[in-house]
């Protein structure tokens, strides 16, 4: 008496301490915690765009190449601010002296009076050079003054001429009278790797079609999702509708729907899937969904089947049979109920099969190419290089994405099982 005392006390306990202390099959730690990953990707197309603009996921959107500004290895990109730099008014100065040149010289005996243009030959090597501003190769006339000239000469002009006025800099005047000062002008410096400065105005990066990865998530994520539940919906429908006519009925519809059923499992769906996509002009998401839904009914057929030919013959379906219930009364309001937990379980595998398959076809370019998905994205991230480019962030986002998505409906699988299973729950509690 006491030892059962004792063992109740200590069950109590365990049971007040713990998750699940309304002792509810469905308060399943790693059902809800699979449920909340899942939850997590559907609720970003709803909850994403009023934190962030979905417009972004558009093509040229944003900059090309940005990679996230957290990533280690990208802070020697900095944008420094430089003051005061000194612009010259080139159109100023080019109207006040002309710039223009000849490579020949011009006219030979034309004065140069006025002249601001320079000579491979020198010019007339007889003129004054008074008020010249052109430069000779030859040095100009030996014999001329150079008095107020501003030009220089490859052999020193005449040596014997006196230096009564020094000559004056007219170009670093004319730019000195001229110029303006420009503040704040922003250079970048070099980036290492060859992409643009990172901003956090786009905290997921860019890719090269000049898409925000964070709009992509917030537009993609939940569409990939939304694939694979239409898809495993579908195929869940058709398959319980089969399974219970081919587990309760039995007789020549059982080996009818075992043998089709049987039959499309063997097929390779994944290339049937490849043949037909390719073949289908415009491809949506729903589109995908029925694609994926042709072979997805197979497997859920098969399992209810199995499972009501084990309970067709219990207490409660015969005495719903004496009490003259119809088979549609049995096989979904009698039985169905209890096939609850599995078929849960069917469904969340399902969804990750048709989320697999869904993937697959896209990384092929076979999916909906103005729609962006998961999938989409991984595909124009191997068909640019990112690989080999090193841009991480366009292929390795969308995975550990999928990742979450897979890693969620397998917890859920799981705590499924242990709900429908009292042996499991008994095992854990131990």
């Amino acid at each position: 008496m006491t030892t059962t005392t004792v063992d109740a006390v200590e069950k109590s306990a365990t049971r007040v301490s713990g998750l699940n202390r309304w002792d509810s099959p469905w308060l399943n730690p790693k059902f809800l915690t699979g449920m909340g990953m899942v939850l997590f990707v559907a609720l970003m197309g709803v909850i994403g765009p009023l934190f962030w603009d979905a417009d972004l996921a558009r093509v040229a959107s944003s900059p090309q190449n940005l990679p996230p500004p957290w990533a280690p290895g990208y802070e020697q990109i900095v944008e420094k601010e430089i003051s005061g730099v000194s612009i010259s008014d080139s159109a100023e100065t080019s109207t006040t002296s002309p710039s223009s040149g000849s490579m020949t010289g011009g006219n030979p005996l034309a004065p140069k009076a006025e002249s601001g243009g320079s000579s491979m030959t020198g010019g007339n090597p007889l003129a004054p050079k008074a008020e010249s501003g052109g430069s000779s190769m030859t040095g100009g006339n030996p014999l001329a003054p150079k008095t107020e000239s501003s030009s220089g000469s490859m052999t020193g002009g005449n040596p014997l001429a006196p230096a009564n006025t020094p000559a004056k800099d007219t170009a670093s005047d004319t730019t000195a009278a001229t110029s303006t000062v420009r503040p704040n002008v922003r250079a970048t410096a070099s980036n290492p790797y060859g992409f643009g400065a990172p901003s956090w105005e786009h905290p997921l990066g860019t890719e090269s079609n000049g898409r925000d990865m964070l709009a992509v998530l917030i537009v993609g994520a939940p569409r990939s999702l939304r694939v694979g539940l239409i898809a495993a919906g579908i195929g869940m429908l058709v398959g319980i509708f089969l399974g219970f006519s081919a587990g309760f009925m039995g007789g020549w519809v059982d080996n009818v729907i075992r043998t089709i059923s049987d039959a499309v499992i063997t097929i390779p769906s994944l290339a049937v899937l490849i043949v037909i996509s390719a073949y289908v002009r415009s491809v949506s998401v729903e589109n995908m969904a029925l694609l994926l839904a042709l072979f997805a009914w197979p497997g859920p057929t098969r399992l209810i089947r199995a499972q009501v030919l084990t309970m067709r013959e219990r207490g409660y379906v015969q005495m719903a049979r004496l009490s003259g219930a119809s088979r549609f009364d049995i096989m979904f309001r009698e039985m169905m109920p209890n096939l609850m937990p599995y078929l849960a379980a069917s469904f969340t595998g399902n969804v990750s099969g048709a989320i697999l398959a869904a993937t697959g076809l896209e990384a092929l370019g076979l999916g909906p190419t103005r729609i962006p998905t998961l999938g989409m994205t991984i595909f124009y991230a191997i068909r640019a290089a990112a690989i080999l480019r090193g841009m991480w962030w366009w292929w390795g986002i969308p995975i550990a994405i999928l990742v979450v998505i897979f890693s969620g409906l397998f917890l859920m699988t799981i705590g499924l099982d242990e709900i429908a299973n009292p042996r499991l729950r008994g095992a854990q509690q131990k």
